[in-house]
């Protein structure tokens, strides 16, 4: 972490440099500063790249934090950001849900006076799985993806699945994991994340080829689970657009009748934006799952505008909370009464709640403390291929050792 490099923006030099000697005392050498937004711009565009970790205030002159914020994202910069600001939490948390939604990496805020003590912990505990993801050797890819290049990699079948686990918080013991896809390159096996080529899909009427192929590779990975022994529901992610096809659950179905995994260790995730486009078309397919026996997610709850219509017409069996609720709840009282409001409707509708993106042990010891039912966030672990998942199990999962054996530090 000691060769990462930060930017500080700031316009007061007293509290920049109270910053940087912070940066400094956490082993942090290449230490940069600008003055406001402007310059903070000035200086990415002199060096060619911005830093990996940016420090923003929010009241600057010229161009202050939120203009930053938007601008970096109009960039498409890459910079983790560490907000930090003199005026309430509930404005500090606005401006990490805009730069979260922006597509900005937020590592979490700091009120002023900032204490050394809170902005160690926020580094350690959140950057150190952000800088392991930038730089796992999975890349974006930088030209826009054709259909015809898309409809080759499904014909060769390059869509790879990793896989996250899933942590009940009461035993700490693991008991699922969601599978996400990527596509591997012909060239030299490097990784495109789905943000590159899921909406390409979905626009070049190929997302149902593509849902079906991760539907194969999952259960197959779940046959060969089953065989060694390992007792887990693996999570498979929808897309909105395969709910205008009715023959898509019919041939899902069919697939699953077909091996010899039981539908309740399937669960089926749809993400809470898009569920909801001609609702009797979507009931078909996710009530004919739900009847055949496999599972149904809401993911990414908090995220759009009709979360609680949604859980009282589809017939859900899990709510998974959106990281952007999660992350530092338990510094942000805000959140946690959103959070134990959602939980308390969830115990009863006798739905199961998943806390997505747990990054931190702090977050994990109130999580448990307040009831949640099930983990999953870097804290224990990244996705993860197939071969480095079993690793990761027989290690006996290494998350262990930050949040305590069953969850108690």
């Amino acid at each position: 972490m000691n060769d990462s490099t930060i930017l500080i923006v700031e316009d007061s030099a007293a509290q920049r440099a109270v910053l940087r000697q912070f940066c400094q005392n956490a082993g942090f050498q290449h230490i940069s500063e600008a003055e406001n937004g402007r310059a903070a711009l000035a200086a990415i565009d002199a060096s060619g790249q911005a830093a990996d970790i940016l420090i923003c205030d929010l009241e600057m002159p010229e161009i202050d934090g939120i203009e930053l914020i938007n601008l970096l994202s109009a960039r498409q910069i890459s910079s983790a950001l560490i907000i930090v600001s003199g005026r309430e939490r509930s404005l500090l948390s606005a401006v990490e849900l805009m730069a979260s939604t922006e597509g900005l990496y937020v590592l979490g805020s700091l009120q002023k006076p900032v204490q050394e003590s809170c902005f160690r912990q926020l580094l350690y505990q959140s950057c150190q799985s952000w800088l392991s993801s930038k730089r796992g050797g999975v890349k974006q890819t930088e030209l826009q993806l054709t259909k015809e290049q898309l409809q080759q990699a499904l014909n060769d079948r390059r869509f790879v699945l990793h896989y996250q686990p899933k942590i009940d918080f009461a035993s700490a013991k693991l008991i699922g994991a969601e599978a996400l896809v990527r596509l591997q390159t012909a060239e030299d096996d490097q990784l495109i994340f789905p943000n590159d080529f899921i909406p390409l899909c979905e626009r070049f009427g190929l997302i149902d080829e593509l849902s079906y192929q991760v539907i194969e590779l999952a259960i197959a990975q779940q046959q060969r689970w089953v065989a060694a022994g390992l007792d887990l529901t693996l999570s498979i992610n929808l897309s909105a657009y395969s709910f205008e096809q009715p023959e898509f659950s019919a041939r899902v179905i069919a697939l699953i009748k077909d091996c010899a995994v039981p539908p309740n260790s399937l669960i089926f995730e749809v993400t809470e934006t898009g569920v909801i486009k001609d609702i009797g078309r979507a009931l078909a397919i996710l009530t004919r799952l739900r009847l055949f026996g496999c599972g149904l997610s809401i993911d990414d709850y908090g995220t759009g505008y009709s979360s609680v219509k949604q859980l009282s017409q589809i017939p859900f069996t899990e709510l998974k909370v959106d990281r952007s609720l999660i992350h530092g709840i338990c510094g942000k009282p805000h959140l946690q009464v959103i959070f134990e409001s959602t939980l308390s409707m969830c115990q009863k509708l006798g739905i199961e709640l998943v806390a997505e993106g747990v990054e931190r042990p702090d977050d994990w010891r109130y999580l448990l403390q307040a009831g949640c039912n099930t983990a999953q966030g870097y804290l224990i672990s990244p996705p993860l291929p197939e071969q480095r998942f079993s690793q990761w199990v027989a290690a006996g999962m290494t998350f262990l050792s930050q949040v305590g054996e069953k969850g108690q530090s």
